[in-house]
């Protein structure tokens, strides 16, 4: 476990470290050409970066034991470190497209459109190798934080391709009856990256609930659950009448309740069915946790 956690502590340098570059370059743009679109990535990636490298720091305690003064361990600081992430994303969204909202209220600006063209498109690039890294190194540490990076970098790779044609397309609008249009197209294309954003910081706060409520997780993962536990226990004579499984960040709490069709119970073939399970859905999940118990009902 210990060495599990190290390569996972490595393996989120690379986004925080990559988030910081990325955010240093694209202030530096912003300022160069006057950017409200390329401002408001770099803010975004540097919020991103901190609050990222706030929980590189905290990963050790996502390892700890589980006790009883603290029965689900440190699983919920993760989500809770998640929700922070989530509204603070919320926060400079809605305050970057209020000022762009003003900006063009007032006139707009005017930018170099194709420089800020190639420089997204090499941010793609850079997007892309990141991404290739962290999913070759995915393979050696299943963890929602390497998940989430994933997917964020995907988002990178997209966007920056978009933003780069969005203002290539606009820079033709300088010679054309729309040239009226070309001061805006820098605050539209900022609104717009803003909204296509705003779902997913959205998405993380309504997770991160789920499991500070310790609310049942989703159908699919509910459903692999079911299908891994029936799967073994169709061969022994026990039936399964319920499940109460909890999602505590990278952690799964799983109790099964069963019945036996002789009213009699084996202690172990039920610790070898809770390994069984265990092991099965420990490819997905880092940390999974299996009770069998008795579901006792008085006729």
């Amino acid at each position: 476990m210990n060495k599990k956690m190290k390569t996972e502590k490595q393996m989120m340098k690379l986004p925080v470290y990559a988030g910081i570059l990325f955010s240093v370059l694209e202030i530096m743009m912003a300022l160069y050409a006057n950017s409200q679109a390329v401002l408001m990535d770099s803010i975004y990636d540097f919020a991103e970066a901190i609050v990222l490298g706030l929980i590189i720091f905290l990963i050790p305690l996502f390892y700890k034991p589980v006790s009883e003064r603290k029965p689900f361990g440190y699983a919920q600081v993760e989500s809770l470190l998640i929700l922070g992430k989530g509204l603070l994303l919320i926060a400079v969204t809605i305050g970057l497209i209020l000022a762009n909202v003003q900006m063009l209220l007032h006139g707009g600006n005017t930018i170099d459109q194709q420089l800020i063209g190639y420089f997204e498109f090499g941010l793609a690039m850079i997007s892309a190798i990141v991404l290739w890294l962290l999913t070759r190194m995915h393979k050696q540490v299943q963890a929602p934080l390497v998940e989430a990076e994933i997917l964020g970098w995907k988002l990178d790779v997209f966007s920056s391709i978009g933003v780069g044609l969005a203002f290539f397309l606009g820079s033709l609008l300088d010679n054309s009856p729309l040239y009226w249009l070309s001061p805006y197209i820098d605050q539209i294309i900022a609104i717009i990256i803003a909204l296509i954003m705003l779902p997913q910081p959205f998405h993380l706060i309504q997770e991160s609930l789920k499991n500070l409520v310790l609310f049942a997780p989703e159908e699919e993962v509910m459903e692999e659950i079911k299908q891994c536990a029936q799967e073994l226990f169709d061969d022994y004579a026990y039936e399964i009448t319920f499940y109460d499984v909890i999602q505590t960040g990278r952690k799964l709490w799983i109790e099964i309740y069963i019945r036996s069709h002789s009213n009699m119970l084996n202690v172990a073939q039920l610790e070898q069915l809770k390994l069984r399970i265990e092991k099965g859905l420990y490819d997905r999940y880092e940390g999974v946790d299996v009770q069998i118990s008795p579901d006792l009902i008085i006729k």
